[in-house]
């Protein structure tokens, strides 16, 4: 049960702020959360609140929150931030509280909880609240561990105080490189680095910088995993119209190459059987199979499943899926992800390119208009 809380409260940070940018945005979901015990529910012998009443608490105060933060939008517009903020504001506030009880109920996780604070504090800085912004202060100058992630965190609030201002926000960067260079294995500097590259970059100019200080600058694991998915993303950018092979073993261990569709059109499919935006996708997918396929389309599937048998299981279920899936039962386990998607930079799923009859990439964001693209390419 203790677990349980700890990664509400965590899970009430990652959901406003989409803390890991570099990865996936439809990431794997954890385990359901046990129940909230009803309001009447009586606290423990020792007069604390129970766990159960605190992880409802969180679960309460999150779903409030997102009435008024539906997107990071709300909180890097400044007209819209200083329209919630009213409402806001108080709701981080009474999680920040609800964190403290989380902190008494696990006292072993007292990093984590610090971590997730941390987060909350610069959310609410953002927003304008003047103590959140003393306490960053303070924790800034105070020395040790979470020293540098306060000056990381004060950093950030000023890079979105105006997303539209790129002399600003560069500015804001050279200010952090000075701290990446002072400090170049720390993890959270290369986090407040992906935030600003992947959230609200007044040009490219701006994401391109805060990237480089990532791969040029810092040595950590953070850093080391980011820029292999930087490197991937600028291939991904740089690689649209350019011939391209993709290939990799198939779910039964065959090995394939679109090479071996010269003179098709392809259309590549990025996605995973746990991912409910990616099954919202294939009725779109099937049908484009069903309508173009006779007229030269194939369809490639890029499984990022850990689990082959869930992915056998699915596609036994959906016949009308009869396309080569890429599943590298090495590597998909152990990543989490599929390695072509690794290298490939993709950071959200799904995610489709479109290659031409010459085995040119022709799109990497065909997700938005694969339909009228298709018979396009096929007329070509």
């Amino acid at each position: 049960m203790r677990r349980t809380i700890l990664k509400t409260a965590l899970c009430a940070v990652a959901g406003l702020v989409a803390l890991s940018p570099l990865f996936a945005q439809d990431s794997k979901p954890a385990a359901t959360p046990a129940p909230a015990a009803p309001a009447g529910a009586a606290p423990a012998a020792t007069g604390k609140r129970t766990p159960e009443q605190i992880q409802g608490d969180l679960q309460k105060a999150g779903g409030e929150l997102r009435e008024f933060l539906g997107s990071p939008e709300t909180m890097l517009d400044p007209a819209k931030r200083k329209q919630a903020a009213p409402k806001v504001v108080p709701i981080i506030q009474r999680m920040v509280g609800l964190l403290e009880e989380v902190a008494q109920a696990e006292p072993q996780a007292k990093d984590q909880i610090a971590e997730a604070k941390l987060e909350f504090l610069t959310i609410l800085s953002v927003f304008g609240d003047a103590k959140s912004k003393g306490q960053l202060a303070d924790l800034a100058k105070a020395g040790g561990p979470q020293s540098v992630e306060a000056q990381s965190a004060q950093h950030l609030v000023n890079y979105w105080n105006d997303p539209k201002d790129e002399a600003a926000q560069l500015k804001v960067i050279d200010e952090v490189q000075k701290l990446a260079k002072a400090n170049p294995k720390s993890d959270s500097i290369g986090q407040t680095l992906a935030k600003m590259a992947n959230m609200g970059a007044a040009s490219k100019a701006v994401t391109t910088k805060a990237e480089d200080v990532i791969t040029n600058d810092l040595t950590g694991d953070f850093a080391q995993q980011a820029s292999v998915q930087i490197k991937g993303q600028r291939k991904m950018r740089e690689a649209v119209g350019k011939p391209v092979e993709l290939a990799g073993p198939q779910l039964d261990g065959a090995a394939f190459s679109t090479k071996d569709w010269k003179g098709k059109v392809v259309l590549v499919d990025f996605w995973a059987t746990w991912c409910g935006p990616c099954l919202a996708e294939l009725p779109r997918v099937k049908k484009a199979y069903l309508d173009f396929h006779a007229k030269g389309l194939e369809v490639l599937g890029v499984s990022c499943d850990s689990d082959g048998e869930e992915l056998k299981a699915f596609l036994g279920k959906n016949k009308d899926m009869p396309w080569p899936q890429l599943f590298d039962a090495k590597e998909n386990p152990k990543l989490q992800w599929n390695p072509l998607a690794k290298q490939w930079g993709i950071n959200g799923i799904p995610t489709m390119f479109l290659i031409d009859k010459k085995g040119t990439l022709r799109s990497v964001e065909a997700r938005e208009n694969f339909e009228t693209e298709i018979p396009k390419l096929l007329a070509e």
